[in-house]
């Protein structure tokens, strides 16, 4: 019994130092080639309605703006899968800065793209799935910018985070004043 435990032992010692020595070539390697993005991404809002909404969970009991954004989102993520990579989630933020807050980020819409066969987003129409409210309860007709992220989940290693870097990727209108839940077609 003494025996065979001595025999054990070792081996998978070995074993494990050969997983762990090949899941840090792996990780070293994926970082090398982990440079790409992807070959197209646009996001295109097509209409922002803002509409006051009294939101009766909050201490204040004040009425706030709550947009509804209409958009279309289309992005070409495969030259993001490796060998690799598990998963990669994929979002659209609406960046804007108003007087009191230098830089807002509220994501608005996501989805995990898990296969590789799977790798094109292409949707219509599409509706914020995420609230978008300001924290001043107005968004006072400011700028917003559309932009697609996304963070690559790798089987091993780090996990990266990339974003729409050019101006073609990126959607800049203003949210509406509000005025008796009016909307406005971009």
């Amino acid at each position: 019994m003494y025996i065979i435990f001595r025999r054990i032992i070792p081996f998978f010692t070995r074993a494990f130092l050969v997983g762990l020595f090949l899941s840090f070539l792996m990780t070293i390697f994926d970082i090398y080639y982990s440079t790409k993005s992807p070959s197209l991404l646009c996001v295109q809002v097509t209409n922002i309605k803002v509409w006051l909404y009294d939101f009766e969970e909050v201490e204040d009991k004040g009425l706030r703006e709550f947009a509804f954004v209409t958009m279309d989102i289309d992005g070409d993520f495969t030259s993001l899968f490796t060998f690799n990579t598990k998963a990669i989630f994929v979002s659209v933020i609406v960046e804007y800065e108003t007087s009191t807050h230098k830089r807002n980020q509220i994501m608005l819409w996501s989805t995990t793209i898990m296969k590789n066969s799977i790798t094109r987003i292409k949707s219509h129409k599409t509706l914020n799935k995420y609230s978008l409210y300001d924290i001043t309860n107005s968004f006072n007709g400011v700028n917003g910018t559309f932009i697609i992220e996304w963070n690559v989940i790798p089987k091993v290693g780090m996990i990266k985070y990339g974003r729409a870097n050019s101006n073609e990727s990126k959607f800049v209108c203003a949210f509406p004043m509000i005025n008796n839940n009016t909307s406005i077609n971009v």
